[in-house]
């Protein structure tokens, strides 16, 4: 009974850190606050979050003391790993207005996805590290598989409570709200109630499985069971797939364009029911002569599979070169692949009357450490996969095989850090009398426009944006009100004949005494703050008070006027005020517009 009550003790000791955890981040990227406004904080942060309370639920084998080491450990290797992928991870490419930083947690997949990902090394290398004891021993093998299934079992048990305490929460909440009585369901909603309360019901959930082994055991015999019952079948349809491509070819296969998506999921159905069934390798019931060739089969049926997949990953590597996903693709087709070649010849020697599964203990645990290196090689940083990606298609622009378009977006979009870094050089770069270089540095400016930066940079920008008449000064509530404007980023302010250029134009005695001034780009583009006329207001707060219209003749009527020609004419000093062709009604002292109806229709 102490020792139970031991178990929960430190349970609720994890549930009670990853609450403070939590709930920390929620508020921080709630309010706006550090650390929600970097990266290289948050991420680390929400890793440790997700990882250190994992590796304490799958090392339950572990004496107490061993179990806490090996917890911090991989928490701090998650944290390490966090720290890279914070470094490394892109910008926000829209912001809610004021937010001066160039990340949010907006961008779940920066923190999620490598949380999720960590996970899995977590869940394979917790219960090996808490089981070894010395030397490693044949039986270590066994009671990592054993463990591996009774924390998986665990993990899904704590899961089904949670979503049954949840349901009766909710379900009490509007019984409790058609009475009249709002208090359950405002408390429910609640962050600081609820998120401290979702962990600390898991941890619990997790003390009372892990206390409750029979279930566990129970639960695992029966799986054994029905994936015994279920690899036969899975065997058949592997060998009829193989067998069908002598008579409908593999053409239609690799046109469909996610060939190796479809080949993953079905390998790792078959390898699963494999494992389930045989406990790893260790255990194979008699089996009727029938069923052992079908068996065989099956297994020999995985390895052309994962050739083809491997083959049709290749053909999309070489048309479209590497992502992101296509290199985790690849790490998955080479785990798989171990485990597939492992089946193959375990299937070869129980073919010769060998002792059936001998052979999967050697490819499982091969392809529990390669996926164990590649996962914090990818993630850590020596083979980033964004890193590589960029390099990937950088090349491929290089030898034409993709458009300057394509590029940006994928630098945009998919580069993260890295793509940021080059859509700067490529704003930076030399590009006198080179017309694709010119073109390739205005779309990295607009790709840059997009993310809101630190007002400094901003602020910069505009400070250095050409000004006219010569000499005129720019009033430093203006500079500030344009540096929230992420617009200016895409502009260029060193040479004034191509189309991004972007100048500042003063307008003396526009509304009475006040000075007014407009931005405009060459190009013509209508979005702020281009086009539009800034004027203080009562405050002395500069604001959008108007824009300018299109070119119109003597008669209104509008003329098919290129906006460049504005551009044109301020910078060589064309251009000038003039008063509007019919006056306005002054009444006591105030201004009544107006406007003609013309007879004769515009052209």
């Amino acid at each position: 009974m102490k020792s139970f009550d031991r178990i929960s003790s430190l349970h609720m000791m994890v549930g009670v850190l990853q609450a403070i955890l939590a709930y920390g981040l929620f508020q921080s990227a709630e309010l706006e606050v550090w650390p929600a406004t970097h990266a290289a904080a948050y991420v680390p942060l929400f890793m440790l979050m997700v990882a250190l309370p994992l590796a304490f639920y799958c090392a339950s084998e572990a004496a107490a003391v061993r179990r806490w080491l090996l917890s911090l450990g991989l928490g701090l290797l998650a944290t390490l790993i966090g720290l890279h992928q914070g470094l490394t991870a892109g910008v926000s490419l829209w912001q809610p207005e004021g937010y001066l930083g160039g990340w949010s947690p907006g961008r779940v997949g920066d923190y999620l996805q490598p949380a999720l990902i960590f996970s899995l090394l977590v869940f394979l290398v917790a219960p090996a590290v808490a089981l070894i004891r010395g030397r490693p021993q044949p039986t270590d093998y066994q009671r990592w598989i054993d463990a591996l299934h009774h924390n998986a079992l665990v993990l899904l048990q704590a899961a089904l409570v949670l979503g049954l305490f949840w349901g009766l929460l909710y379900s009490a909440a509007g019984l409790f709200k058609l009475v009249g009585l709002d208090l359950l369901h405002d408390l429910i909603e609640q962050s600081w109630f609820s998120i401290p309360l979702i962990t600390l019901v898991f941890s619990h959930a997790v003390s009372v499985a892990v206390r409750t082994r029979g279930v566990a055991e129970f639960l695992t015999g029966r799986a054994r069971q029905l994936c015994g019952w279920l690899y036969p079948l899975a065997a058949l349809l592997a060998v009829g797939f193989v067998l069908s491509w002598g008579v409908q070819g593999l053409a239609g296969l690799f046109d469909s364009g996610h060939a190796a998506h479809l080949l993953f999921w079905f390998v790792t159905l078959n390898l699963l029911l494999i494992n389930l069934a045989s406990r790893g390798g260790a255990e194979q019931g008699v089996q009727a002569v029938w069923l052992h060739w079908v068996m065989v089969a099956g297994k020999l049926a995985l390895l052309p599979m994962m050739a083809v997949a491997g083959y049709a990953l290749w053909l999309r590597l070489a048309q479209y070169g590497l992502t992101p996903e296509r290199i985790w693709a690849l790490l998955v087709w080479l785990v798989l692949s171990v485990m597939a070649l492992g089946a193959a010849l375990d299937a070869l020697s129980s073919a010769r009357g060998g002792t059936p599964n001998r052979l999967l203990p050697f490819s499982n645990v091969a392809a529990a450490v390669l996926a164990g290196l590649g996962i914090v090689l990818l993630l850590g940083g020596p083979i980033d996969p964004r890193r590589l990606s960029v390099e990937s298609q950088l090349l491929r622009h290089e030898t034409n095989r993709l458009s300057d378009d394509a590029l940006i977006d994928f630098l945009r979009y998919q580069g993260d850090g890295y793509g940021l870094e080059v859509l700067t050089d490529l704003t930076r770069a030399d590009t006198d009398g080179d017309k694709q270089a010119q073109r390739l540095a205005l779309l990295a400016r607009k790709a840059l426009a997009g993310r809101r930066e630190g007002s400094a940079t901003l602020l910069d920008q505009v400070k250095d944006l050409p000004r006219f008449p010569s000499g005129s000064v720019l009033p430093t509530g203006l500079a500030q009100a344009l540096g929230r404007e992420s617009g200016v980023l895409s502009c260029n302010s060193q040479q004034l004949d191509l189309p991004d250029a972007c100048l500042i134009r003063a307008l003396p005695g526009f509304a009475g005494e006040q000075i007014a001034y407009i931005v405009l780009r060459r190009d013509g583009d209508s979005e702020m703050p281009f086009g539009r006329i800034w004027l203080p207001d009562a405050d002395g707060n500069w604001v959008v008070s108007g824009d300018v219209g299109r070119a119109q003749d003597a008669n209104g009527c509008p003329l098919d006027h290129r906006p460049a020609a504005l551009f044109d004419a301020v910078v060589q000093n064309r251009v000038e005020f003039a008063a509007k062709p019919q006056p306005d009604l002054m009444v006591d002292g105030l201004r009544i517009p107006t406007n003609l109806w013309r007879n004769a229709p515009c052209p």
